[in-house]
């Protein structure tokens, strides 16, 4: 088990309040009385299962007893498979979920979204990730400490991490100038790429 980190009550409160603005922030899209967004995240079985679809369909893949009998919710309580299975007939009846026989063993049913909500499901996870930038952005310029910040950076320092960020904060530098003007964020400056084995 990893050594438990010890925080000042300024750096509670500053997580704290950080953290409450994830929750505020779940609201901050298009879909919130959507028949399947208050179906699936109605309770924590539904929610857990909605994620799984997530990834699934994020991986090209379609979704097995077996997938969602390995999902769990929360406490870390695996789905069992009667709950698993009404959950599914349920969300089939409601137009939620499509069935498919799979193709490398006919016996087998497989499921995924219904292609009608795919759209708005895609544009829920497109301004949810919106929603976290806006909060990492927040609490750290603002809602947090320098302390806080500081175990953030050590947190995060891994070179992909910081490519990452860096090309990300490039987009966003170009995004700025063009629409505000050039002298828009005048102090970023992209990481260099590694030039290791290319000639100059």
């Amino acid at each position: 088990m990893k050594k438990r980190r010890e925080w000042s009550n300024s750096e509670i409160r500053a997580l704290t309040r950080g953290e409450s603005m994830h929750y505020y922030s779940t609201g901050q899209h298009y879909y919130t009385k959507s028949d399947w967004y208050v179906w699936f995240f109605g309770n924590t079985t539904r929610y857990s299962i909605f994620h799984t679809f997530l990834l699934k369909y994020g991986e090209g893949e379609l979704v097995s007893y077996t997938d969602l009998t390995r999902t769990e919710k929360v406490g870390a309580v695996r789905l069992k498979i009667d709950s698993v299975k009404s959950t599914i007939r349920e969300g089939l009846a409601l137009g939620f979920i499509d069935a498919y026989k799979s193709e490398k063993d006919r016996r087998v049913t497989v499921y995924t979204f219904n292609p009608s909500i795919l759209e708005e499901i895609s544009d829920y996870c497109f301004m949810m990730r919106r929603n976290r930038m806006w909060e990492a952005a927040s609490f750290i310029s603002n809602s947090s400490t320098e302390s806080i910040n500081k175990k953030l950076a050590k947190a995060g320092m891994r070179k992909e991490w910081m490519e990452s960020i860096s090309n990300f904060i490039s987009k966003l530098a170009q995004t700025a100038k063009a629409a505000f003007g050039e002298d828009q964020l005048p102090n970023v400056i992209p990481l260099k790429s590694n030039q290791k084995g290319k000639s100059g």
